[in-house]
């Protein structure tokens, strides 16, 4: 008797990855910075980010995003200085919100909208993310804030202020697509007929009618590959005779889970490392599954026999699960 947990896009938001680490270059226009030469404004960064020319570099300090299309916020250290004589005006902690398309920092104890993104391409490198080509423009309010400063009227709403690349790291992954394989052991499936206990799916879990497995659709999950630790999430469930179980989670950490509705009711001990592998975004893992004391005791109360033993192997699991 098998079971097959099936990795699918989310129903509702897709999952985010944190960030930690990458760079945001911004590349800035021309035009604007002759224009700010000549009313007498420089600009210059503050640590760690950097400016080179007319290249400005941003190390990224956190945020998150869907990797598959970067929406999502992105955090930065450092900033920018523009001074002009003995005036100056800091921006740092530069955020991009990429779903929004706005960029905000601080300015002294204010945060402000600097101005808006627009355009930029997404492109995949393994689980990796990177944007280029996003236009940044400077907004009404910020333009106003920078000409009061100065005493100028070179600051124009929607006045380009150059071409962004972001490339993030994550060391986390989120699922798309893939399936979970349960697969129960002959004393499992013999017991269960003997009793009489018939398995059944619930929708929108499917049975497959050649192999008498049962299909759940996962709803989300994200994993950390640095620790093997986070959560596959799923829709649907099983009935076993009366007892329903429903939305099953497989949870990595120290040690990996299988939980449903009513709490975990399983470990499942791997039978060796995950692989992983970045060039076809996909996740492979296989173990063991062994009944918890919950679940044994609840399943031998429910049917009157004292068939399930705590830390009974009554499955393997195999995960073969693609990110987003």
């Amino acid at each position: 008797m098998a079971a097959t947990f099936a990795v699918a896009a989310p129903a509702n938001a897709a999952d985010t990855v944190e960030l930690d680490g990458g760079t945001t270059t911004l590349k800035l226009d021309g035009k604007t910075v002759r224009a700010l030469r000549s009313a007498g404004i420089t600009v210059a960064a503050n640590k760690p980010a950097k400016v080179s020319g007319t290249t400005a570099r941003f190390p990224i300090s956190g945020g998150d995003i869907d990797p598959a299309n970067a929406k999502g916020t992105i955090a930065h250290k450092g900033g920018l200085t523009l001074r002009m004589g003995r005036t100056k005006v800091a921006l740092t902690a530069i955020t991009l919100n990429t779903g929004k398309k706005t960029v905000t920092a601080k300015s002294g104890s204010r945060t402000i909208t600097v101005g808006s993104l627009s355009g930029g391409k997404v492109s995949r490198d393994g689980f990796a993310t990177s944007v280029a080509g996003v236009k940044v423009k400077l907004g009404k309010a910020a333009a106003g804030t920078l000409n009061r400063a100065f005493g100028v009227r070179t600051f124009k709403s929607g006045l380009a202020l150059g071409t962004a690349a972001v490339d993030p790291t994550t060391d986390e992954i989120a699922f798309d697509r893939g399936s979970t394989t349960l697969t129960f052991n002959a004393q499992t499936a013999g017991g269960l007929r003997a009793l009489g206990v018939n398995v059944a799916p619930v929708a929108p879990a499917t049975a497959d009618p050649a192999t008498g497995g049962l299909i759940f659709p996962v709803t989300g999950g994200v994993v950390n590959t640095t620790n093997l630790s986070g959560r596959i999430t799923h829709s649907g469930g099983l009935t076993l005779g009366t007892l329903a179980l429903s939305d099953p989670v497989i949870t990595l950490g120290s040690t990996v889970t299988l939980g449903v509705n009513l709490g975990t009711i399983a470990d499942i001990a791997l039978s060796g490392a995950p692989a992983i592998d970045p060039a076809t975004r996909t996740v492979r893992v296989a173990g063991a599954v062994r009944l918890n004391e919950f679940a044994a005791t609840a399943l031998n109360q429910l049917f009157g026999r004292p068939i399930f033993a705590p830390g009974a192997e009554i499955a393997t699991a195999s995960l073969n699960a693609t990110a987003r």
